[in-house]
């Protein structure tokens, strides 16, 4: 049996909600991204708290509690790969959260994006093993909150791209050929979760609002860091701010 045949409806030996049984229940909002800026950004609004723990590949990370609207929200900082995002999706989903706010960063593929835009993933290129198990075979998977995240962005009059994207889980084998034939898919950007997640949340029936911002690009077939290696902090603002306008509306 390859990975593309890993999809089974049968029921599971190791449940989410059995891990968690007994830990503190969540609202049913989460915002997330893959730096610790982001906790800093925000620990000094009113009513920020250190709320709760999730235990992933043995390391504690931090659950913080805030008020966003009037409302309660969580954040915290997620690992990087789709295994490790999405178990602590799951855990988190168990313990009350039905909408994910994700951003992060991506690759550029191709040097046609618009100039300083977020990119708002449209489809994700399966390039990775998770969503394999948990929706039938197809080359991607389709994210249907990107229309709604688009107004949103639009309302705000800020700036972004619709595009494809290109998940994969090994960020070492992004090869000339494979660059060549996602781009040829219609793959701008390329990330590590984004096929993952969406899967998961259509499979556990949750929400999920993704968008990028381009930080590296493999176009022409070299690799330039551009920003990668420099200070995020200005972004990640305007990714709360949006993260702010998405609890807003949903």
């Amino acid at each position: 049996m390859s990975i593309i045949d890993s999809y089974d409806e049968s029921e599971e030996i190791v449940k989410a909600e059995i891990c968690t049984a007994g830990h503190k229940k969540l609202p049913s909002i989460a915002i997330t991204c893959f730096k610790t800026e982001l906790i800093e950004l925000i620990k000094n609004s009113d009513n920020f708290e250190e709320y709760s723990e999730l235990y992933v590949c043995g390391e504690a990370i931090k659950i913080y509690k805030t008020q966003m609207e009037g409302r309660d929200v969580i954040v915290y900082r997620t690992l990087v790969g789709g295994p490790a995002t999405t178990s602590m999706m799951e855990e988190l989903h168990a313990r009350g959260v039905e909408t994910f706010i994700i951003f992060g960063s991506c690759g550029e593929l191709t040097s046609n994006l618009k100039k300083g835009a977020f990119i708002i993933p449209t489809e994700a290129y399966r390039d990775e093993g998770t969503s394999y198990h948990y929706i039938p075979i197809s080359d991607f998977v389709e994210i249907d909150t990107a229309t709604e995240l688009a107004k949103i962005f639009e309302e705000n009059g800020v700036l972004y791209e619709l595009t494809k994207t290109w998940t994969t889980d090994a960020l070492y084998k992004e090869t000339k050929d494979k660059l060549k034939d996602r781009v040829s898919r219609g793959c701008k950007v390329v990330e590590m979760e984004c096929a993952s997640i969406m899967a998961v949340a259509k499979s556990r029936g949750f929400k999920a609002y993704q968008f990028l911002y381009t930080d590296d690009t493999l176009e022409g077939y070299t690799w330039d860091m551009k920003t990668l290696a420099e200070d995020r902090s200005i972004i990640l603002k305007e990714c709360l701010n949006i993260a702010l306008e998405v609890v807003k509306k949903i």
